[in-house]
């Protein structure tokens, strides 16, 4: 080392007190500070000691963390690059009362109501109580109050706005009846109004139903979005049917070299397990304390890489309120996580450096199953459509997702986002949606006795990769 030392200086005249020498062998990599010496050679003592060599030490090793790839990233503040733009936590006002119930239904019809005003169809649609007034066409923004089908297989609604209530009538060989309309959905109803005619007097038939909708948008301008997200859910940390194995080799893979455009990891709920969310559910568990089972994801996303930011919501096994919207963990148990690990309520809006993610466990996919013929739990990619056709998390009050009755209806869909993801349903799926990209996330559980009894089959240990930049998907899988 030492006569490499002397010939790469000697080429520059330089000589070095035998202190400065010793120092400059000890150091790791000598060559770039060698490399400084030659460079400001005739700036140099002579002969240089081992105070100016420490000098030029610190500043290799200054210019060399700055130049580094991913330096910035870890020194960054993740959430620097993050922008909340929709989200509970810290900001629930409902105490149950019949008011917020009130207050709740009128923000979602008037959130929804202003969305369908946007459309050239809108703009002409009246109040109830001034298209009951005379016969003939009109159209109305409405909410479906209920829905009720006749002997001969039409359908009759209650449609209501603040000025009043009115019937309405879809037969069965209309165009409106394909619609697959459900109650508490708002929408823009277009027909006839019929007076005195019988057994239809004061009766609104509506031909043309149209729904608040995303705009179809072929030619999106592109994001200055520097890497990739990733997306995986439903981890279910203690339980036994845990793919712990499966999980390792996701760890070493994130850790990797090839994964080192991956920015973000995104997990849309289902941190652990939890206890007591289905009966029995103690015989399934390796870890039965819902604190150990956080304190083991915890330790889990310690091994991950510190640069990765990984944002996550609560599921409905996590250790949050049983309605939604739910906020964010307890901070008990968001401290025992790194501090890349950025915590959300469920469902939030967030904008990841200009890209628009929209965050929601997914527990309505249930929901739409039961009532739509097109939504299934094999595909809850058709269920996420008919979300952002209704523009709205939960369309149905009253089913098996519970609804806080917020004074703001923190479950509509304001904004069209980029990026819609879900969980919950434990399949992995993509697709697009009039511009937006739908990602429903993958588990890491296997299938469960509680899960076989109601005939729930995962597509577990898949990561859905994105770059939003061009809007290209790929999908790893842990087998």
């Amino acid at each position: 080392m030492r006569d490499r030392i002397v010939s790469e200086l000697a080429k520059n005249n330089t000589v070095l007190t035998p202190e400065a020498m010793e120092y400059l062998e000890e150091l790791e990599e000598p060559s770039k500070v060698i490399e400084e010496l030659t460079e400001k050679e005739d700036k140099l003592p002579f002969p240089v000691c081992k105070e100016t060599i420490s000098c030029f030490v610190d500043d290799v090793l200054k210019d060399v963390e700055e130049k580094s790839p991913g330096s910035d990233r870890k020194d960054r503040d993740p959430r620097e690059a993050i922008e909340v733009l929709k989200d509970i936590s810290g900001n629930s006002t409902c105490t149950g009362g019949i008011d917020d119930f009130s207050k709740y239904f009128e923000s979602r019809f008037k959130t929804l109501r202003s969305i369908i005003r946007e459309r050239r169809e809108g703009k002409k649609a009246r109040p109830i109580n001034r298209i009951a007034r005379r016969a003939g066409e009109a159209s109305t923004i409405c909410m479906v109050r209920d829905i009720h089908s006749t002997s001969n297989g039409n359908k009759v609604l209650t449609l209501e706005d603040k000025s009043g209530e009115i019937r309405g009538f879809i037969s069965s060989d209309s165009e409106a009846y394909t619609k697959n309309i459900l109650e508490d959905e708002v929408i823009l109803a277009k027909g006839e109004m019929w007076e005195n005619n019988g057994d239809f007097e004061d009766t609104f038939a509506i031909e043309e139903i149209k729904r608040p909708d995303v705009p179809k948008l072929n030619d999106k301008a592109k994001p200055d979005f520097s890497g990739r997200i990733a997306f995986l859910g439903d981890i279910h940390v203690g339980s036994s049917a845990f793919l712990k194995d499966r999980w390792d080799d996701f760890t070493s893979w994130i850790n990797s070299d090839e994964a080192e455009n991956i920015r973000y990891l995104i997990i849309p709920g289902d941190l652990i397990d939890g206890i007591g969310i289905f009966p029995n559910q103690e015989e399934e568990l390796d870890i039965i304390d819902i604190h150990e089972q956080y304190r083991e994801a915890a330790r889990l996303f310690k091994a991950i890489r510190d640069d990765l930011t990984i944002i996550t919501i609560p599921g409905n096994h996590d250790i949050v309120r049983n309605a939604e919207p739910q906020p964010r963990l307890p901070e008990e148990i968001r401290e025992m996580f790194p501090e890349n690990v950025l915590f959300f309520g469920n469902p939030s809006l967030i904008e990841l450096e200009g890209v628009k993610i929209l965050m929601y466990h997914g527990n309505s996919i249930n929901d739409l199953s039961d009532m739509l013929p097109q939504v299934t739990q094999e595909s809850p990619i058709t269920a996420q459509r008919e979300m952002l056709k209704r523009r709205h998390l939960v369309p149905v009050y009253g089913k098996k997702t519970s609804i806080a009755p917020e004074e703001k209806d923190h479950l509509a869909i304001e904004e069209v986002p980029d990026i819609f993801v879900t969980g919950h349903i434990h399949r992995c799926a993509v697709d697009d949606y009039h511009g937006t990209v739908l990602v429903n996330a993958s588990s890491w559980q296997t299938q469960t006795e509680y899960q076989k009894m109601r005939d729930i089959h995962p597509e577990p240990a898949k990561v859905t990769i994105l770059d939003p930049k061009t809007n290209k998907v790929s999908i790893r899988e842990f087998n």
